[in-house]
């Protein structure tokens, strides 16, 4: 199911439903991303969607305006839902390396009580990631 498309981004949800997957087509223009994720949180507001599949791997980095209006906006909209989100993030091999020389092996990953991010540069590796995660809150 496509949540919404434009030139540089997709949201869609998988038949399964097991999660949102955001994929960035290119580099995003500011109000794509940003109307693409809200999309999305309206979406999981009214489903019971708690995994996040971010696909950034045809970008070089995101963005500051990204990334701030993600931790200023998206982030606390997604903590006020009041349950845990799991949220895979994929990136460029070089983006993933060049991300673990800066921060290194515990910054690639962040926790709090209600979103947990883990970031990968393979596709099949996050969304077993994400399916343990389902799993485990299944169980």
């Amino acid at each position: 199911m496509k949540l919404y498309r434009s030139s540089s981004v997709e949201v869609t949800l998988p038949e399964s439903g097991e999660w949102v997957r955001m994929e960035c087509l290119s580099e995003p223009e500011f109000e794509a991303f940003k109307t693409g994720l809200l999309q999305a949180l309206a979406y999981v507001k009214k489903h019971p969607v708690n995994t996040w599949l971010l696909d950034f791997r045809a970008l070089d980095a995101l963005g500051e305006r990204e990334e701030t209006w993600l931790q200023v906006q998206f982030f606390p909209q997604l903590m006020m839902l009041g349950h845990e989100h799991y949220i895979a993030v994929i990136v460029s091999e070089e983006c993933y390396h060049r991300m673990l020389e800066e921060v290194g092996d515990y910054g690639l990953k962040s926790y709090n009580s209600f979103i947990i991010i883990n970031t990968f540069c393979q596709l099949p590796e996050a969304e077993d990631w994400l399916r343990n995660q389902r799993l485990s809150k299944a169980g």
